[in-house]
C-alpha cells in the first residue's frame, strides 16, 4: 500500500532561495533534454504520403551523429543471479540503439557528467534530483509516442515556462531525514539544502516508510509531499 501525505515547508530566506535556484536549474535541464527528443524525433519522421517508405528521411549517418552508439558500465549492476553474483558487470558494454531506436533515457542520464562540467552551476543540485529531471522526460516522451491499452496516446509533451515547472523530486529519502534541528524545529533534511524546517502535522503511519519526497511550489508557498 502506498500513501501520500504533503507537509509545508518553512525555509529560511538562504534556504529558499537555494530552493528556487534548483527548481530553475531543473527547469532547464527539462526543457534542453526535451529538445534533444524532438530534434531526432522530427528530423527522422515526416507525413506518410511525402515521401516513399523505404526511403531514409535524412542520411543514416546523419540520424546517430554525436550520438553514443555504445555504452560502458563503470560498476557491477545490483541485481544478482542465482550464485549471488552480479548479472552485469563493471566493463560490460551495451549498445544504445535498439531495432533503429535511441535509448534516450540511458543516453541523458549518463551524460549529465558532462552537464556539470559544461556548467558547473549543475554541481550544486543533488545528483538524483538531477537524473528525476531526465527521468520525467523519458515519461512525458513515452506517453506521448507510445500508444496504451486502447491504442490511445497523450499529447505532445511541451516545453516548460517558470510558471510551469513547479517542482522537483528526490528519489530516495527515508524516515531517518525527518529530524529535529537544534531549536528543536521538525525538519525534512534535503540534500544540497540542508534541514529544512516543516509543519509536521501528521506523523508517519506505522510500519510505512519514506520513499521519495517532492519539494512542490504551490501559489500559498512551498510543499514536500512524501
Amino acid at each position: 500500500m502506498q500513501s501520500t501525505t504533503s507537509y509545508r515547508l518553512k525555509p529560511t530566506k538562504a534556504q529558499l532561495v537555494t530552493i528556487k535556484k534548483h527548481l530553475e536549474l531543473c527547469r532547464r535541464q527539462y526543457n534542453y533534454r526535451l529538445g534533444e527528443r524532438f530534434r531526432w524525433w522530427e528530423s527522422t519522421r515526416t507525413p506518410i504520403n511525402a515521401c516513399p517508405l523505404t526511403a531514409s528521411i535524412v542520411p543514416v549517418e546523419e540520424i546517430y551523429q554525436n550520438i553514443p552508439l555504445t555504452r560502458t558500465q563503470t560498476r557491477d549492476g545490483r541485481k544478482k543471479d542465482e550464485s549471488g553474483n552480479p548479472i552485469t558487470k563493471k566493463g560490460d558494454v551495451f549498445s544504445n540503439i535498439e531495432c533503429g531506436y535511441v535509448q534516450w533515457q540511458t543516453i541523458q542520464l549518463a551524460d549529465l557528467k558532462n552537464t556539470k562540467k559544461i556548467l558547473p552551476e549543475y554541481k550544486s543540485l543533488d545528483s538524483q534530483v538531477l537524473q528525476d529531471v531526465v527521468n520525467r522526460v523519458e515519461t512525458s516522451f513515452s506517453n506521448f509516442t507510445t500508444p496504451d491499452k486502447n491504442g490511445n496516446r497523450r499529447g505532445k509533451p511541451k516545453f516548460k515556462g517558470s510558471h510551469y515547472y513547479k517542482s522537483f523530486t528526490y528519489a530516495q529519502l527515508d524516515n531517518l531525514d525527518i529530524v529535529k534541528d537544534e531549536q528543536n524545529r521538525i525538519c525534512i533534511d534535503l540534500a544540497k539544502i540542508g534541514q529544512v524546517p516543516m509543519v509536521f502535522h501528521r506523523s508517519i503511519p506505522q510500519g510505512f516508510k519514506v520513499k521519495t519526497g517532492t519539494v512542490i511550489r504551490e501559489a500559498d508557498g512551498w510543499y514536500i509531499s512524501l
